[in-house]
């Protein structure tokens, strides 16, 4: 039987995150696929594989495209539609935007791995309430284009009863993986502080965390960067917080020993599945998360960590208390890890893809042939 070829889609190559780290997995499944991209930055992802073929939209050449993509957003669909992957057998576009967009032939066999609906479609904030008739036209825009995969893939239940909601369309979970050879417990953590290491963003809700620690005086360790850096430095400040450290980005030693060490990973975002939970309870420690999306997933309450219910600072300080009079097992944070491992994840996805790809060429046998 001849190799299918095959052909990547990813929203954009511009950053580092649990994304990139899934499409780095997809690249060691199929080494010899090409990359589809909207915007690509070789200064931003020094991460990717040298000398992999990436293949860019029209708007990686527009003004600004590399400092502010956003401003090409109405026009991404069209972007988008301008790809040929007419010389492929099998397209797999990972996204979270506009990736289930993309045309392709019959013959071909189109399987979207949606990491999430787009956000700015159907989780608006509030200050876009008089946007709310554009948004209308472009969710059943967006409905149109989700008959355009043959198949849906996603992450988490979370992400599926979205595809449900929103597309109307059945998908098979496939949970991302870690390496967990590489992060494992220690005989005796130190134990003596909680760590939180989401990128200082908005979204990530660190200030909470910062000030639930500092509320109780208990010792944070804050790993990682990004645009709220400064103000969130500027909040420890304030309230005279010398028990919580920034340590900015850290090598990944570094950070498996913060996970080994830590008392708990706090995390208190809302994510559509998170890599940093499976992490630190491969690494014999509990995790304390909001008790929305994949951390209920992940994440065994009272077992191998605690939830709290509200994103508020009396919520988490009330987790945090209940944490400390609770008594967990690193045996039991690290086998709820083990359903998690990068080697479970690429053997289910390559196995799924083939399976695919088996039903795919017998029906378009029997469309060709009746």
């Amino acid at each position: 039987m001849t190799k299918p070829k095959i052909a990547l889609f990813f929203d954009w190559l511009n950053q580092w995150g649990g994304a990139e780290r899934l499409l780095l997995d997809l690249i060691s499944l199929y080494p010899d696929a090409p990359i589809y991209t909207l915007n690509y930055d070789p200064k931003k992802t020094p991460w990717l594989p040298k000398n992999k073929k990436i293949i860019s939209s029209f708007i990686n050449q527009l003004p600004f495209s590399k400092t502010n993509p956003v401003i090409y957003t109405p026009i991404y669909d069209i972007a988008l539609e301008q790809f040929n992957f007419s010389n492929y057998d099998i397209v797999i576009s990972t996204t979270s935007v506009l990736g289930h967009s993309l045309i392709t032939r019959p013959e071909t066999l189109f399987i979207c791995y949606c990491l999430n609906p787009n956000r700015h479609l159907y989780f608006p904030l509030d200050k876009y309430f008089l946007l709310k008739p554009l948004l209308k036209i472009y969710q059943s825009i967006d409905y149109l284009y989700s008959y355009r995969p043959d198949n849906f893939l996603t992450i988490s239940k979370t992400v599926s009863k979205r595809i449900k909601k929103y597309y109307h369309k059945d998908s098979q979970i496939i949970y991302p993986g870690t390496n967990l050879k590489l992060f494992h417990p220690v005989s005796k953590p130190k134990s003596d502080y909680y760590l939180t290491t989401s990128r200082l963003v908005e979204q990530k809700k660190i200030d909470l965390v910062i000030k639930a620690c500092a509320k109780l005086k208990k010792p944070l360790i804050i790993t990682n960067t990004g645009r709220l850096e400064s103000s969130l430095k500027l909040l420890v400040k304030k309230l005279h917080a010398k028990n919580i450290t920034f340590l900015g980005e850290v090598d990944e030693n570094k950070l498996i020993s913060l996970y080994q060490n830590c008392k708990a990973l706090i995390c208190p975002q809302i994510e559509d599945f998170g890599y940093t939970p499976i992490e630190a309870q491969a690494c014999g420690r509990p995790v304390i998360a909001f008790n929305q999306g994949g951390f209920r997933e992940t994440i065994i309450n009272s077992k191998t960590g605690i939830f709290f219910d509200n994103q508020t600072v009396n919520s988490l300080v009330s987790a945090i208390l209940k944490f400390e009079n609770t008594t967990f097992k690193p045996s039991d944070c690290r086998s709820q890890s083990l359903n998690f491992s990068r080697s479970a994840f690429m053997l289910n996805f390559s196995q799924t893809v083939t399976d695919l790809w088996q039903k795919h060429q017998q029906k378009h046998l029997k469309i060709t042939s009746s």
